[in-house]
């Protein structure tokens, strides 16, 4: 299950990698035709409007699964071990009641864009299916979350002391486990 989390993890980035790259390209090509041709790249914005939900999303999978998220490890680290893993427990549960909340509040507005028929500005393009996805990415998040907060509870239940920085680069497919 962890395997599967994180390799779906892995797969996110590179879509939202590959989302970043067909950008990356437009705006160059736009800034290209502009100064030859005097000719910007019309709907260019669109496609960013439609890119950008599932390239944010699309990094969050993985930054969870690998524990790479915003925290504050010196505080647990200077403690004893039972009461750093408490802390680090405390702040990976906040996380996922964070991420819940995400999910709930971007469900709400991609069901609304499938219920008005959004499209975008200029190329009438419809807006819900790049939401759909990234609603899905984000909902991804749920139980990999849900299992990194599984492993700091066993870290506490074991009396584990918190690891150093480097700890947090672990496999996110589980293949570096001891």
């Amino acid at each position: 299950m962890i395997r599967l989390i994180g390799t779906a993890g892995k797969y996110s980035a590179v879509l939202g990698l590959i989302c970043l790259l067909l950008i990356s390209t437009a705006i160059l090509s736009d800034a290209l035709t502009r100064t030859a041709f005097n000719a910007p790249i019309y709907g260019l914005s669109d496609l960013l409007e439609v890119l950008t939900p599932v390239i944010v999303a699309s990094c969050f999978p993985v930054t969870l699964a690998t524990m790479q998220n915003i925290s504050i490890r010196f505080l647990g680290r200077s403690l004893k071990p039972r009461a750093g893993q408490l802390v680090e427990l405390f702040g990976q549960f906040a996380a996922l009641l964070v991420m819940a909340g995400i999910v709930w509040e971007v469900g709400r507005y991609t069901a609304g864009l499938v219920e008005h028929r959004q499209f975008t500005w200029l190329l009438r393009i419809p807006i819900w299916p790049s939401w759909i996805l990234s609603t899905l990415l984000l909902a991804l998040c749920l139980p990999i979350q849900t299992l990194v907060v599984a492993e700091v509870f066993g870290n506490f239940r074991h009396n584990r002391s918190l690891a150093g920085p480097e700890a947090g680069l672990r496999d996110a497919g589980g293949d570096n486990r001891e």
